[in-house]
């Protein structure tokens, strides 16, 4: 039988209380949570959980005068033989916290090759692509297929190929190296294997997926679909070229104006499934409408001078310049090289977004759809 009183009863529940609820139980909780390696939602959410995108990355641009410089210092005193690998100055983003990341999900990089030296054969689980900025005479090759690289060349190196590249020019060549390998490090998922001699045997005949596929809308009616990666490893600059004149006459983006993306013509997908590649021409005069969307990308300056004016801040380019342009950063393009077009090859990180349902873009509104310049962008 219960004998308390109630008024005790009262009296006993008002001493635990404070033990229960009060600060001191508030500060044991949270003690414990943390002991025990927890974080409790209700002191997180806000940052957690933001309204929306609030990246890390800086839009910004690198020079090319600046980078040329360094990388042909780096071809004179840095070597290329096994342990060295590959002679290629990455773009560390200032905002991504020392890491050498352009952004949260591209590695972009200028490489220099000598004229008759030879990098080691590799493999590794990052998609990568290669965009020849100049020189002739040096060849890569890739899973045995070995293709010669022109200036404007855009060169593919899907996960878990063996590939090496060298020259038998005295030129020397200067290419854009694009990789996945932020994301691929993320995810625990980065293999890397050397190859066992200096250069893999060439299997095929010479520019053999060009000579197979090239045309791209055919393919040899006994192979299947290639559908993990396109058949083409190297897309001609002459092609490209073309095909931008012909879009020209018949079409245009009010926010890039002459654009293409570079597919694979078995599936018409992009080339990696992490990142695309794409093409664009600014024709005289052209300023684009501002807009906006979830994706960082990377671009490189391949002809002429302009702007890009990102939030407001107008970033100068011209040509051989890199720049970034963050997640979310309302972006828009301006050709300022009087009769002459501008021509554009850049990385984007869509293809991962939309496959994980969170791409999404939106249309500035006011002003016609431009900017309020309030800056130009001084590269430190």
């Amino acid at each position: 039988m219960d004998t308390i009183e109630p008024e005790v009863k009262a009296e006993v529940r008002e001493e635990i209380s404070p033990d229960l609820t009060g600060p001191e139980a508030v500060a044991r909780l949270n003690r414990d949570m943390q002991r025990n390696s927890l974080t409790p939602l209700w002191q997180i959410e806000t940052n957690l959980m933001s309204r929306q995108p609030r990246t890390q990355t800086l839009p910004w641009l690198w020079k090319w005068s600046t980078l040329y410089d360094i990388a042909e210092r780096a071809g004179a005193l840095v070597p290329i033989e096994r342990g060295g690998d590959r002679r290629a100055i990455a773009l560390s983003n200032p905002g991504l916290e020392g890491r050498p990341f352009a952004t949260p999900t591209l590695w972009t990089a200028v490489q220099w090759l000598n004229g008759h030296e030879v990098a080691p054969a590799h493999r590794h689980t990052a998609q990568a692509i290669r965009f020849i900025i100049e020189g002739n005479g040096s060849w890569r090759t890739g899973g045995g297929d070995r293709g010669f690289l022109e200036r404007g060349g855009l060169v593919l190196t899907p996960p878990w190929l063996w590939h090496d590249h060298g020259s038998k020019s005295d030129e020397r060549a200067i290419w854009l190296d694009g990789l996945d390998i932020p994301l691929n490090n993320y995810l625990d998922a980065s293999f890397f294997e050397p190859y066992k001699g200096e250069a893999q045997a060439v299997t095929q005949a010479l520019n053999g997926t060009v000579l197979k596929y090239g045309v791209g809308q055919m393919r040899p009616a006994w192979e299947k679909r290639s559908v993990e990666y396109s058949p083409i490893f190297t897309y001609k600059w002459t092609d490209t070229e073309r095909a931008l004149d012909n879009l020209a006459q018949v079409a245009s983006s009010p926010y890039d104006d002459i654009a293409l993306e570079y597919t694979n013509p078995h599936t018409g997908g992009p080339v990696m499934p992490a990142f695309s590649a794409w093409i664009q021409m600014l024709r005289p005069g052209i300023h684009t409408q501002a807009h906006r969307q979830v994706g960082s990308s990377v671009y490189h300056v391949f002809e002429g001078s302009g702007e890009t004016i990102i939030n407001g801040v107008s970033f100068r380019w011209e040509k051989g310049d890199f720049f970034v342009v963050p997640s979310w950063a309302w972006h828009e393009h301006h050709n300022l090289g009087g009769n002459e077009r501008a021509i554009l090859f850049s990385l984007h990180d869509t293809p991962l977004l939309l496959a994980l349902n969170k791409y999404r873009e939106e249309s500035y509104q006011l002003n016609n759809g431009h900017q309020e310049i309030t800056g130009t962008f001084q590269p430190v």
